[in-house]
């Protein structure tokens, strides 16, 4: 009996803390049978030169502090400002003299649409499925921690947002869909035929190096520091709110990339959808709702939880995170403070890190577990050089192949077919009870109808001769009755 208790007390603990696996799943799944994945482009040059030098205004602000006391055009430090939220932490310890400029209210996404690049001189051509058409068109632009970026085949605002929650000030992204289009758009298989080709123009004059447009996404610190211009590229979910300094592909000038994609896809049985998110370690969407995001995905759980944490410690939020109306966006003099929040919610297991109790248990709270159907994508990547020169000679056009970097980005499926991951039960109920069963038998003969013995024993069997040790005490009782009655003689 004591092994029996002993075998079974360690099916109990698999079973109750181990009860899901991931498996792959027992058919491959097509490419066309899931969307095909969100693009989004952040160019490394934020503002063209004609509206901002950025450099040769920076070497002016310089010399006004040094020698004339500070005094500089208002319009032209408000700007500056504006783009100076999208340089790295090198560029802010160096020129630290902008925060403590005209320190009022920013319009930060106001001054950086104002100030960005044309989209039609940014954006060439594209090529979808064999089709050509204009990027302009079909590229919205996206407002994140990179400033303005453009994105293909993202899901509209109002679907991935709660805008009953959000602020009126400004939108987040433009609506990418048509009338007639609902959702995005659908692989329509593998090779470079099937996917999407970028023809990207970059101005020369405009590229500027000052301002080296690197963020940190919290676990390298201010170490992470790039120097290199060209394009920042995120492939990611649809549904998914990109948050480009985070993961990215690094895209350099004048060259051509070829990605090829092999999509990870994870998905839940309703099996195991019956157990609680605790064991199975995800969520659906119904499960854990996100103030300001519709849809649930560990991406977004994460912004949020990094919004709640900016608002917390500095008292404002980053332009690009999502807001509500009682929030205020963080000027160019919080720069740091937003800075230390990524480091805290990114690196909580970090000894070193600034220990905030209340901080700390807001960021536990996040809970950010992935969610039960997700989908990434791994990266295969290729690029040569593109000789623009050459091409533009043989095509007789000379006089602009000195003016402009051209880079092309194909992007495509690599297969048609992948294996999808699983998450299944691993022990159920009735897996449970037949161990349970195989080890009485085993270590003592024991079957159902053994248990029924037990039960007949336990429950009925006591009854039973409870009621007839009553009757024969009955019926003892009454014989000694009928012993002792008086013997009476009539005498005749």
């Amino acid at each position: 009996m004591l092994g029996c208790c002993v075998m079974i007390y360690k099916t109990y603990v698999k079973w109750n803390q181990t009860p899901i696996i991931v498996t792959f799943s027992e058919k491959t799944t097509p490419v066309w049978d899931i969307h095909f994945p969100a693009i989004t482009i952040c160019p490394e040059t934020k503002v063209p030169a004609n509206k901002l030098n950025f450099t040769a205004e920076m070497n002016a602000l310089l010399e006004d502090y040094n020698y004339i006391n500070g005094t500089s055009d208002r319009e032209s430090i408000d700007q500056l400002k504006a783009v100076a939220q999208l340089c790295n932490t090198m560029f802010h310890s160096k020129y630290n003299l902008l925060q403590y400029q005209n320190d009022l209210d920013e319009d930060v996404v106001g001054m950086l649409k104002n100030l960005s690049l044309s989209r039609h001189g940014t954006l060439g051509l594209c090529q979808y499925c064999n089709q050509y058409m204009l990027c302009g068109k079909h590229l919205k632009r996206t407002l994140t921690e990179e400033g303005l970026c453009y994105t293909f085949n993202m899901m509209p605002e109002e679907d991935i947002f709660r805008k009953s929650s959000l602020h009126t000030d400004y939108t987040y992204t433009e609506s990418w869909f048509s009338f007639s289009e609902h959702e995005p758009l659908y692989a329509r298989g593998a090779g470079l035929h099937a996917g999407l080709t970028l023809f990207m123009r970059q101005i020369k004059e405009d590229v500027d190096y000052m301002c080296t447009v690197y963020h940190t996404d919290g676990r390298c610190h201010a170490h992470c520091i790039g120097f290199s211009q060209g394009y920042k590229l995120m492939i990611h979910d649809p549904g998914e709110y990109p948050q480009v300094s985070g993961r990215n592909m690094r895209i350099p000038f004048g060259h051509e990339i070829s990605i090829a994609l092999k999509p990870q896809m994870m998905i839940t049985s309703q099996s195991a959808a019956d157990f609680s998110w605790e064991k199975r370690q995800c969520f659906f969407n119904h499960e854990r709702h996100l103030r300001y995001f519709k849809i649930y995905n560990q991406e977004n759980c994460e912004l949020e939880c990094l919004t709640n944490v900016t608002q917390a410690m500095c008292g404002c939020v980053r332009f690009s995170m999502p807001r509500s109306n009682d929030m205020k966006v963080c000027p160019l003099s919080m720069f740091h403070c937003m800075s230390d929040v990524k480091w805290i919610v990114y690196d909580i297991d970090n000894p070193d890190r600034p220990v905030n109790e209340n901080i700390t248990a807001m960021v536990d709270r996040c809970n950010c577990l992935p969610a039960c159907s997700s989908i990434s994508y791994d990266v295969e990547t290729t690029q040569t050089t593109l000789d623009v020169e050459k091409f533009m000679r043989v095509n007789h056009v000379y006089d602009r192949s000195d003016k402009f970097y051209i880079t092309t980005i194909a992007i495509y499926f690599k297969e048609s077919y992948f294996i999808t991951s699983k998450r299944s039960e691993l022990y159920g109920w009735v897996d449970f009870l037949a161990n349970c069963g195989g080890l009485l038998g085993l270590f003592m003969g024991v079957s159902i109808l053994s248990l029924l013995e037990m039960c007949y024993f336990i429950t009925i069997r006591p009854f039973s001769v409870r009621s007839r040790i009553t009757s024969v005490e009955k019926r003892d009782t009454n014989e000694v009755q009928n012993v002792m009655l008086p013997v009476i003689i009539k005498s005749e």
